[in-house]
C-alpha cells in the first residue's frame, strides 16, 4: 500500500519593524579647524567702496593723488574732446579724386583682389572682379558672356555634322523653359588620366548659355538619357563626363587670371 507524504507548511520570514533611527551626524561637533576657516571666511568679507561724483571715497579723507588729478583726469578729457569734435585730421580715408579717366579711351587696369559669382541687371550670370588700381581707387568689374561647359568623348560614328543634332537633342532632353545648349563643337584633347601615349583624341565641348544648366546637363548625360542614336556604348548605359569645374575656377583658368594678378581692360 503506498504511503502518503505529508509535505510540511511553509514558514513565512518574520516582517521587520521599522524603528526611527537618529542621524549620527546632528551630533556631530566642529571641529576647531573648520570653526576657524568659517569664522575667517566671515572677517574676509567686505562691503563694496562707495564713492562720490568727483571719486573719492565715502567716509575716508584720503585725497586724490596728484598722478590721478593732472594726467588721468586731463587723459580722459582729451579723449571725449576728440569723440566730439572728431579733431583727428592725420587719418584720411577717402579715395584719391577720379581725374580725367575716360572709360571710352583709357585702359583701366587693377590688382584683382577677390573673384566670385553674380548677377548683373538682377538675372544674367556674370563674374565679378573685385581690386584697387595703382593710384588706390576701388573697382568692380562684371565679366559677362562667359559660358560654362564640359567635354564628352566623341563615339567612333560620332561626325561633325551631327553635331547640331545633338544639340537639338539635348535641348529636348534637358526640356528647359528657354534655351539651354549654346553649342556643340567637335574638338581634339588629350585624357591626362594615364598615359594615353600623347595622342589626342575627339571630344565634344557642350556649352550651356547659363553655367546654372551645367549640373543638369551633366546629370542628363552621365545618367545615359543624352545618347544621341545610343552612339555611345557601355555597359551600363552611362556616359562619362569630364572637367567637373565651378564656373569662376573655369573663367580664371581660361583667362590664365591668378590669383592677386593684375589685370587689364581695353576701352569700349
Amino acid at each position: 500500500m503506498p504511503g502518503v507524504v505529508i509535505q510540511p507548511k511553509a514558514t513565512l520570514p518574520a516582517k521587520r519593524v521599522l524603528q526611527d533611527t537618529t542621524s549620527s551626524r546632528r551630533n556631530e561637533q566642529i571641529s576647531p579647524s573648520k570653526r576657524r576657516k568659517l569664522d575667517d571666511g566671515a572677517k574676509a568679507f567686505k562691503k563694496p567702496v562707495r564713492r562720490d561724483a568727483k571719486g573719492n571715497v565715502i567716509g575716508s579723507s584720503q585725497p586724490k593723488s596728484q598722478f590721478e588729478v593732472e594726467v588721468l583726469e586731463k587723459f580722459t578729457q582729451d579723449i571725449d574732446t576728440l569723440k566730439h569734435s572728431n579733431s583727428e585730421k592725420d587719418q584720411q580715408w577717402t579715395r584719391p579724386p577720379l581725374g580725367d579717366f575716360n572709360a571710352r579711351s583709357d585702359t583701366l587696369t587693377f590688382q584683382q583682389i577677390d573673384a566670385e559669382e553674380g548677377t548683373l541687371h538682377g538675372r544674367k550670370t556674370c563674374v565679378k572682379l573685385f581690386g584697387v588700381t595703382e593710384t588706390g581707387h576701388s573697382v568692380l568689374l562684371h565679366v559677362t558672356d562667359f559660358q560654362h561647359y564640359l567635354y564628352v568623348a566623341a563615339p567612333t560614328q560620332f561626325t561633325r555634322g551631327d553635331c547640331e543634332p545633338y544639340r537639338a537633342y539635348l535641348e529636348t532632353a534637358l526640356a528647359q523653359h528657354q534655351s539651354a545648349i549654346a553649342s556643340v563643337q567637335m574638338v581634339m584633347r588629350e585624357n591626362i588620366y594615364g598615359f594615353q601615349g600623347n595622342q589626342k583624341s575627339p571630344y565634344l565641348k557642350i556649352t550651356v548659355t547659363d553655367p546654372r544648366f551645367i549640373n543638369r546637363l551633366r546629370t542628363t548625360i552621365e545618367q545615359g538619357n543624352g545618347n544621341y542614336k545610343g552612339l555611345w556604348k557601355s555597359v551600363d548605359g552611362t556616359i562619362l563626363t569630364f572637367d567637373s569645374i565651378q564656373y569662376v575656377l573655369r573663367f580664371m583658368i581660361d583667362t590664365h587670371v591668378a590669383g592677386m594678378s593684375w589685370v587689364s581692360v581695353n576701352p569700349q
